[in-house]
């Protein structure tokens, strides 16, 4: 049987730590950005965690606890509006233009799924597949590609487009990538916002071709 009162014991406390280290994050840090994490995959933060090491840190909490810290810091309480689900908040001393740069280039990728729409022309490139004659053959020319086999495996004959940008994924085509272990889709967080010295910098404001 479940004791309730230790579960919610549990989670007081665990509220707390976060809240806890959520004020002493805001207080050690000039710049603090708000991210859209809602359709970044949970296997990808260890990378962009690795890439801000000695920048800054990324925190993923409750929204009402990343709001009652935010609030009640009044060099925060601006952005407490902003929290919601699916947000991370990263601290940071980076130049919030320097900072949106590096979260807009450090993207991750990802396999295709039946429907997505593309960006850019998914190409599969002509080579050896390394996978074994069978039912993979079928596959691969169910998605378009010109193949044969060549010894103990199936080799792609030339490159061929097989979404163009703007089409949507198919599943032939979703299933023939995944075999390929090419992932197509570049996803990263997208910074909604960043607070340096009492200004919002919202994304639109970032958002400029550094070149």
């Amino acid at each position: 049987m479940i004791n309730l009162k230790n579960k919610v014991d549990h989670t007081r406390k665990w509220n707390e730590r976060q809240l806890a280290e959520l004020k002493k994050l805001i207080d050690s840090y000039g710049v603090i950005a708000i991210a859209d994490i809602s359709k970044f995959p949970s296997a990808l933060f260890s990378q962009i965690r690795k890439k801000l090491h000695g920048k800054g840190v990324v925190k993923v909490s409750k929204a009402r606890v990343i709001k009652k810290a935010l609030a009640e810091n009044p060099k925060t309480a601006q952005l407490a509006g902003q929290a919601r689900d699916n947000i991370a908040i990263i601290f940071t001393n980076m130049n919030p233009f320097e900072l949106f740069g590096f979260v807009k280039k450090n993207k991750g990728k990802v396999s295709a799924k039946a429907g997505a729409i593309t960006e850019d022309d998914i190409v599969v490139p002509a080579g050896d597949t390394g996978l074994p004659p069978g039912p993979a053959l079928s596959d691969l020319k169910g998605a378009g590609l010109k193949v044969a086999v060549q010894g103990a495996s199936i080799a792609i004959m030339e490159d061929k487009v097989v979404t163009k940008k703007g089409e949507a994924v198919s599943p032939a085509v979703a299933g023939t990538l995944a075999k390929l272990n090419i992932r197509p889709f570049k996803v990263g967080m997208k910074i909604v916002s960043v607070l340096e010295g009492g200004q919002i910098f919202t994304a639109q404001i970032l958002d400029i071709d550094t070149d």
